[in-house]
């Protein structure tokens, strides 16, 4: 499933075990009924191994995803940057700059096609060194490398999002597992502390100044304004977020479970949080076995989408309001996974990696 589609879910400080309380939505909203439907876009590829975790969409003729590319046959860790851009028609590859000799971009956000943010990390030299953060800005015509601190070094940023052009959050992890918060205000990153205890955060989603959440593994974490706080959640590990109001937020992940008879073993099963202003709780579960969601995006609360992977194959459901639909899921060789999804003109877009190579996939209802 590789090493970054899930922000290294392994190395989570704490195993999610946990029972869940079931939530149904659909009572003051109207079912959208969906009968997903999906094309493969074709999407350029760097050289050797490729892969795309983030994705955002501005328009159905303006959409970004970011990811790396193995720049070095035979050497692993040498991997770069790649940035592609979907403009109606087709997906190409847009220049973007590198530190070091190893990068990898895992989130990308913004408020506008000309004031986007694609956050990950570097590597300085080859062999044992400390990864760094990475930040990158596009300003409509190119993307340049903006400076970002790191707290102790093996660093990385594993999502951003925006609020406005001087108030963007970025939110990942150091070498411990431990959070890292930054805060962009215009003219510097800074890093702002986390709540007390928190671990590695894998999303956030930006509603207002005084109305952002971030997640983690075991965890769902909110900005007032003033400080980070804690909120009590449902024990899934977290993989992404997506708020439509600030009533309305929505978390996938995965929930971890441990079986004990002459040996023990572990699988995981798909879980969907949902915040109602007042609390977090669990949606009807998709469907799944060993399954994980990385990524979710709402258009509202009776139309929700939500990809990850399963045992090589894809994952993809919709929710109406009431209920999961399960889009067909795909096997394309080598392992096949999503990473990250947006939703834009009713479709939704799913991007990941095939075998080596990068993936993005449009699904629509019927």
């Amino acid at each position: 499933m590789g090493y970054q589609g899930i922000r290294n879910r392994f190395q989570a400080a704490a195993t999610v075990v946990g029972v869940l309380v079931v939530l149904g939505i659909g009572a003051h909203v109207l079912a959208q009924t969906c009968t997903p439907d999906f094309l493969i876009t074709p999407t350029p590829n760097g050289p050797q191994s490729n892969r795309l975790n983030g994705v955002v969409a501005f328009d159905v003729n303006d959409l970004w995803a970011v990811g790396f590319a193995n720049g070095i046959p035979f050497h692993t860790s040498n991997y770069q940057t790649l940035i592609e851009h979907w403009d109606g028609s087709s997906w190409s590859i847009v220049s973007s700059p590198n530190q070091g000799v190893s990068n990898q971009l895992l989130g990308v956000g913004g408020i506008a096609t000309d004031d986007l943010w694609a956050v990950g990390y570097f590597v300085e030299e080859e062999g044992f060194h400390p990864s760094r953060t990475l930040t990158l800005h596009w300003d409509g015509a190119q993307w340049s490398v903006v400076p970002s601190p790191s707290l102790e070094g093996f660093d990385q940023l594993n999502a951003v999002a925006a609020v406005a052009t001087d108030d963007v959050w970025a939110v990942g992890q150091n070498w411990a597992l431990h959070s890292l918060f930054l805060h962009w205000d215009g003219q510097a990153w800074s890093i702002i502390d986390g709540p007390p205890n928190s671990g590695g955060q894998n999303a956030v989603a930006a509603l207002a100044t005084d109305d952002v959440w971030s997640a983690g593994f075991g965890e769902l974490n909110h900005w007032d304004g003033t400080a980070w706080s804690t909120i009590p959640s449902p024990p899934i590990a977290t993989l992404g977020l997506s708020a439509v109001a600030s009533d309305d937020v929505w978390a996938s992940g995965f929930l971890l479970h441990e079986v004990c008879e002459k040996s023990c073993y572990n699988y995981e099963t798909p879980r969907v949080l949902h915040w109602d202003g007042q609390s977090w709780a669990t949606v009807t579960d998709p469907m799944g076995y060993d399954a994980w969601l990385t990524g979710i995006a709402a258009e509202s609360s009776a139309s929700v989408w939500s990809v990850g992977g399963e045992n090589g194959h894809t994952l993809a459901f919709h929710w109406d309001g009431s209920r999961w639909t399960h889009a067909p899921d795909l096997q394309l060789g080598g392992g096949t996974s999503f990473d990250g999804v947006a939703v834009v003109g009713g479709d939704a877009w799913a991007v990941g990696f095939a075998a080596g190579r990068t993936l993005a996939v449009r699904f629509s209802c019927n």
